[in-house]
């Protein structure tokens, strides 16, 4: 891995999926054990600064998330959805407090979980924009974080990030990415990959030509379409 470069394991809920999970969703959550495992083997390794924890959608189980990662040092990342915050199952506005009380980032997730490549100007910047304002306002802070719902974005889609001025850009595109940059690459975790070793997303990463393509995918969607 080059130097500097970093790895986030993106996560979304931990436990059996409640009622409003989508099937399509079920396969990203993990049980508490999975979890610690990967955990407790990124925190065994020399390089452990060099990973992220990474949370989407404001489930609740991301409070034993944080109780997780507390033993064993860590802090995370959680991108929240402003439409579900304070429902059954999900993060509630004492809960971001707290949870930003502890040292955890607390970013946007959008509002209502939507493809954002589908919607009109006037959608964007309400799942954007306007949920950024509401988010802020419930934190009594900036919020200066975006993470892109389903990893579905395009040209038009990052420009308007960029443009409302968030600071950091996370996607799901595989791979490392350098701290210094805008937009950083996650690699999702599922219960059928929970058993790797946390660096195999990398080393496993297929062949040079693989790479290249999808270096090519990732251009194209950024600043060409």
């Amino acid at each position: 891995m080059g130097a500097g470069r970093r790895i986030a394991l993106n996560f979304h809920g931990l436990g059996a999926p409640h009622a409003g999970v989508e099937a399509g969703e079920r396969p990203f959550w993990l049980t508490p054990a999975e979890f610690e495992g990967i955990v407790e083997r990124v925190a065994a390794r020399p390089d452990r600064e060099r990973f992220l924890f990474t949370f989407d959608d404001g489930n609740a189980s991301d409070l034993i998330a944080v109780e997780v990662l507390a033993r064993h040092g860590f802090s995370g990342r959680f991108y929240v959805l402003t439409g579900r915050l304070g429902e059954a199952h999900y993060l509630a506005t004492d809960d971001l407090r707290r949870l930003r009380g502890d040292g955890m980032t607390i970013g946007l997730h959008g509002r209502d979980h939507l493809d954002w490549r589908t919607l009109d100007d006037a959608q964007l910047d309400a799942e954007t924009s306007g949920a950024r304002r509401e988010l802020a306002d419930l934190l009594g802070a900036p919020v200066d974080e975006v993470a892109i719902p389903f990893g579905a974005y395009d040209r038009r889609v990052i420009a308007r990030l960029r443009r409302q001025g968030f600071a950091r850009i996370l996607t799901s595109d595989r791979g490392a990415f350098r701290p210094h940059e805008r937009i950083w690459a996650r690699n999702t975790v599922r219960r059928d990959t929970a058993g790797e070793e946390p660096a195999h997303v990398l080393e496993s990463d297929g062949s040079a030509l693989t790479r290249l393509r999808r270096m090519g995918s990732r251009t194209v969607r950024r600043y060409v379409r």
